[in-house]
């Protein structure tokens, strides 16, 4: 008990109650505002008030001003630096600051209580499936809010235009895509999306939660037989280079990968970025598991420092560390220099891609003629809702208005040739 009480006292006397006896000796007095902020202001206050000042200049450096979507643990890592210089000097200046707390609790609540207008988005957690339509969201912030926005609202047209894909259907890579980016973090897909990565080098986007499975391996070993490369962007630490380990191996149970071209984050890269903190759980040196997976020398240095004190430790980067302006930069320019590019097809394949280009424009010139003539008009039948029920209460399979689809198609003598769908 007398141990825990010196403790307290101790910890509660520390640096800031010396350097206030200090400024008592050279004034005269300590003043009542450093002694109310001595006694009463917890850790999270100081934190909270610090992140609330840092807030706004921090959304503004990890959004680009504004023009990309600001993933939260961008925002904390721009606002962390300020945080941690003006935590400088009090007893809490050793605690640091947390990415969870950050991010899940004091973000949230300058969100809630500021009401500025920006656009943070947070790791999709699950995802949302509608039936029928194949649409499936990510259930993040971004995502949830776009979807709910372009919700339809049950009107349609009796005579719709008749719009037609200029992009030929297409599933795999075959004549779509010339590479695979794989990012290890899945809350980057709103910044891609805003970049137009995938669309202007013509890459497929995958990301995995932590190690990447067997299946991943199996995916990307099936389009290395089509040649196609995977470029893989990780963080700057332990798990970093194992994922790209495992990428160039396989995981266990899979059937093995492709050709792996590690992006990065290496040492290199992360020169002016801001580093964090890192404790490895096991009491294993490892400099050796980082040897086994591609680190050099310099790498394993910052990764893990000298000297040993129950535990390894050492300093890491994370992707979120750049902002966004920042990382799409840096991703143009390493797919630019591993020369990923669009993708067109061979002489013969774009002739027929321009033969059905013309196929299509004179169907769409006939749908807008048939438009333009009022034509007999349609009347549907007085027991349609019934014949609708019946047809599903068969093919339960269907949608409503693939039943309709059915029936009409039946009036004009089609006949049932299956379900139809668009």
């Amino acid at each position: 008990m007398a141990e825990a009480i010196a403790s307290a006292v101790k910890s509660a006397g520390g640096d800031e109650w010396r350097k206030a006896k200090r400024r008592a000796d050279s004034e005269g007095r300590v003043s009542s505002r450093s002694l109310d902020r001595i006694r009463y202001e917890t850790k999270h206050d100081t934190i909270r008030r610090l992140a609330f000042e840092a807030m706004e200049a921090a959304y503004e450096k990890a959004s680009g001003g504004g023009r990309y979507p600001a993933n939260a643990r961008q925002i904390y890592y721009a606002a962390r630096p300020s945080i941690i210089a003006g935590m400088e000097g009090t007893v809490f200046q050793k605690s640091g600051v947390d990415s969870q707390y950050f991010t899940q609790t004091l973000l949230k609540d300058y969100l809630e209580i500021r009401r500025p207008p920006w656009d943070v988005v947070y790791d999709a957690r699950g995802h949302f499936a509608e039936p029928h339509t194949g649409r499936t969201i990510g259930i993040g912030g971004l995502e949830v809010r776009r979807y709910v926005a372009g919700f339809t609202g049950g009107e349609f047209e009796e005579r719709p235009d008749l719009h037609l894909r200029a992009c030929i259907d297409t599933t795999g890579p075959r004549l779509r895509y010339g590479g695979v980016l794989f990012i290890e973090k899945e809350g980057f897909g709103p910044l891609l999306a805003a970049a137009q990565i995938a669309e202007r080098f013509d890459v497929a986007i995958a990301s995995t939660k932590g190690m990447p499975t067997a299946a991943m391996c199996d995916l990307l070993h099936a389009l290395d037989q089509h040649g196609l490369k995977a470029y893989v962007v990780r963080d700057f630490d332990k798990s970093g280079f194992s994922i790209v380990h495992t990428l160039e191996e396989g995981a266990r149970g899979s059937r093995g990968t492709g050709l792996i071209v590690d992006l990065g984050f290496r040492l290199a890269d992360i020169e002016g970025l801001e580093r964090e903190a890192v404790t490895y759980s096991q009491r294993v040196d490892p400099s050796e598991n980082l040897i086994e997976n591609g680190a050099e020398g310099d790498e394993i240095a910052v990764l893990v420092e000298g000297g040993y004190s129950g535990r390894y430790h050492g300093e890491r980067v994370e992707l979120n560390a750049m902002t966004a302006d920042q990382f799409v930069a840096w991703l143009e320019a390493k797919l630019t220099e591993q020369g990923v590019g669009k993708v067109v097809p061979a002489g013969d394949v774009l002739a027929k891609a321009y033969c059905r280009a013309r196929y299509l424009l004179e169907l769409e010139a006939v749908a807008e003629r048939l438009q333009e003539e009022k034509g007999e008009a349609i009347v549907a039948p007085r027991s349609l809702a019934k014949k609708v029920t019946h047809l599903l209460g068969k093919r339960p399979e269907l949608t409503w208005d693939e039943a309709v689809w059915q029936l009409a198609r039946k009036s004009r003598g089609g006949g049932d040739s299956g379900t139809d769908r668009a």
